[in-house]
């Protein structure tokens, strides 16, 4: 026997002997079931209130109502008028691309009163996270990295 021919056959097997087991219309088992009352839960809602007993019958489903649909119009958009682009700024130079004016500048040769950056100039220390430059500016330092 293949294994596609096991497997329809354990699929059918199920339906086959519950078709088997149900009582048939008009046989005793029927009658006798159909005058069992419904079952409904005991007054704690933990176990039934009688058994044994047969299940409700099926509810008849609720007439639908007929709502008409309503598809409206979508509105017209309106397009923004067209504005005229602002003239292009001026391109940065090259130097200032190598060299960013508030770029963090590394520091070497640090103590108690202050450090070097790149080019020898001297930056002394202002406080906690703080530094001077040559110019007077204040500027901040975080470890080696200062910037202004």
């Amino acid at each position: 026997m293949t294994p596609r021919a096991v497997l329809c056959l354990m699929l059918a097997l199920p339906g086959a002997l519950a078709a088997a087991q149900a009582p048939t219309p008009g046989s005793a088992e029927l009658r006798e079931y159909a005058k069992l009352p419904v079952c409904t839960l005991s007054a704690d809602g933990l176990h039934l209130a009688v058994e044994p007993c047969r299940t409700a019958p099926a509810r008849k489903p609720m007439p639908r109502r007929p709502v008409p649909q309503i598809i409206q119009r979508m509105p017209v958009v309106k397009q923004a008028p067209q504005v005229a682009m602002p003239a292009a700024p001026p391109s940065p130079s090259l130097q200032t691309l190598l060299n960013p004016p508030n770029a963090p500048k590394a520091l070497n040769n640090c103590g108690s009163t202050g450090c070097n950056d790149a080019s020898g100039a001297r930056i002394n220390n202002a406080g906690p996270g703080t530094a001077i430059s040559p110019s007077g500016k204040v500027c901040n330092r975080n470890g080696v990295w200062l910037q202004c």
